[in-house]
């Protein structure tokens, strides 16, 4: 499966350590590979895609008029006043895909490896 693990979750900064920890590989793959791309390209204008929020949804801002958006069901982004704060960023989403080259790999290969990684480094420290 994926080699190296260790060195590879040893270069996340506790942020993106959390966000592993968090989603799994599975869920970092499908949303650099599969919601990026999607919501992306459907952004208001001169909006950005933060992250995710506190509450889960996808969240946008136009740093032009500070206006912010979520993502919803019936995908389409509707402008909502959010929290500026507690977002797990895009940026650290496409850093652990990048550090552990989830483009090889398919989602269904992905599903448990975070947890067994995580158990074995608690059995280690026990």
């Amino acid at each position: 499966m994926i080699t190296n693990i260790q060195q590879k979750y040893d270069q996340l900064t506790p942020t993106q350590k959390e966000i592993f920890a968090g989603y799994g590989l599975r869920q970092v793959k499908h949303f650099v590979e599969v919601n990026l791309p999607t919501i992306q390209a459907t952004l208001p204008d001169g909006a950005h895609v933060e992250g995710i929020n506190v509450e889960g949804k996808l969240q946008a801002r136009n740093p032009n008029n500070q206006k912010t958006y979520i993502w919803i069901s019936d995908k389409q982004w509707q402008e909502k006043p959010v929290s500026m704060q507690n977002i797990d960023l895009k940026e650290d989403f496409i850093a652990v895909w990048e550090v552990f080259h989830l483009e090889k790999y398919n989602l269904i290969d992905l599903s448990h490896v975070h947890r067994d990684f995580l158990e074995s480094l608690q059995k280690e420290n026990a």
